[in-house]
């Protein structure tokens, strides 16, 4: 699953569960959750700007004639389509392929960089990759214990302590694995600085020496807005470069510095949490908000056809389904299991509004949302397999409860 701020998420939930509880749906009641919106986003330190831009917009669909009802849901569907628009980088960050790469991680002080850079040497083992990390940090006496530590052993680290010269640690730790055949080398730099713009010419230099395949620039989430500057200054320093942002879960603000660094068009990779724990895969805003906004679903009966059964549907069930797994009546054997309810919602994350609705996925876009959610594509198969036969079954208990009613009616009209 994305990880998302867990206070805002929550704060958005209220909102939303407000109104869906309310006895009268007023205009009062469709304002006070307005204000509620608001307030969670400026907590979250989105620009000012922006919050008042997605405030006028709820304010005029609140001043329509729409029923209340259809109003409480075009809101949320413009609040998810202002935040998707808010967070989307518009430019895509490309994981790497299969072959020997190098990746180096820069970041400031106190930004998780070493860690991270550690999960992700470990993920790209799971993924196939042979990797290995290279100790280029000689300001932190504890840097390479550090690494040592996250890596849990499973990745091999160089470093040479009796050199002070990080281009040169960088340079050798590099040849000595690509020696030992290993094809994914993450380089570890420096983590004194606290000012980007020293920390930026210092790391240019460094990548003229190691010429990486990749530079990740890790990003404080807790500095919230202030993250733009930092964001622009690394785009303007690695045209190429990508930014994982950290601490997402446990600060607000974290939001505000995604909705930064997206300003700032630098593409993002993220961190997950999956089957097999933490994984990476590309940041797309859509697949973000639709798991930061509640549930709702229902909003979109009135789009289809009564007797469509769509991937939206199945999403939801599946949901719904494991939002109660310890709640499954004895005896039951459900037609899919827990484990693969939970893999498919995966995929289903990553997914369009659009390709939601319209249940149809080309095999070009299969393999494009099998690196996404870091599954294969045949898994992919399966699950649309799964929702032909569950949307078969549907259509013809809906076409039977059809004709039961014909019946009765005919029975009804002939009694009169």
């Amino acid at each position: 699953m994305t990880m998302v701020p867990t206070e805002i998420k929550e704060r958005l939930a209220i909102s939303f569960e407000h109104l869906r509880t309310a006895t009268v749906l007023d205009e009062t009641r469709l304002k006070n959750c307005s204000n509620e919106i608001a307030r969670a986003l400026l907590d979250s330190d989105f620009p000012v700007s922006l919050v008042t831009e997605i405030e006028g917009k709820i304010q005029t669909i609140i001043d329509t004639n729409e029923a209340c009802e259809s109003r409480k849901l075009i809101i949320y569907k413009t609040i998810s389509e202002e935040l998707s628009g808010i967070l989307d980088p518009r430019k895509s960050a490309s994981i790497q392929g299969k072959r020997e790469s190098i990746v180096m991680f820069i970041g400031l002080q106190g930004c998780e960089k070493s860690y991270t850079c550690a999960r992700y040497a470990r993920y790209h083992m799971k993924m196939g990759f042979k990797p290995a990390l290279v100790c280029a940090d000689t300001f932190a006496i504890d840097a390479f214990d550090l690494l040592k530590k996250a890596s849990k052993d499973e990745v091999p680290v160089y470093r040479r302590s009796c050199k002070r010269d990080p281009a040169r640690i960088a340079s050798e730790g590099i040849a000595k694995f690509r020696k030992d055949s290993r094809d994914f080398i993450v380089v570890d730099t420096t983590g004194r600085h606290t000012e980007f713009y020293a920390l930026f010419v210092e790391m240019r230099r460094l990548a003229n020496a190691v010429k990486p395949n990749l530079v990740i620039f890790v990003i404080d989430g807790s500095v919230g807005k202030d993250a733009f500057e930092q964001a622009r200054s690394f785009r303007e320093s690695f045209p190429a470069g990508v930014a994982i942002v950290t601490k997402i879960t446990t600060y607000a603000k974290s939001l505000g510095a995604l909705a930064a660094v997206a300003a700032a068009e630098c593409p993002m990779i993220f961190s997950t949490k999956g089957e097999k724990g933490k994984e990476f895969k590309v940041f797309e805003a859509e697949s973000f908000v639709r798991q930061l906004m509640p549930n709702q679903d229902h909003e979109h009966k009135d789009k289809t056809p009564e007797f469509a059964y769509t991937l939206r549907k199945m999403y939801a069930y599946f949901r719904d389904s494991c939002g109660y797994e310890h709640k499954v009546l004895r005896g039951s054997k459900p037609l899919v299991d827990i484990p693969t309810m939970k893999l498919y919602i995966k995929i289903m994350d990553n997914m369009t509004s659009e390709e939601l609705e319209k249940s149809e996925v080309s095999k070009e876009r299969m393999v494009h949302l099998a690196e996404q959610s870091n599954v294969d594509v045949i898994q992919i198969v399966g699950m649309m397999k799964l929702y032909k036969k569950k949307a078969k079954a549907w259509l013809k208990m809906k076409e039977g409860m059809c004709k039961l009613e014909l019946y009765y009616n005919r029975c009804s009209n002939s009694q009169r």
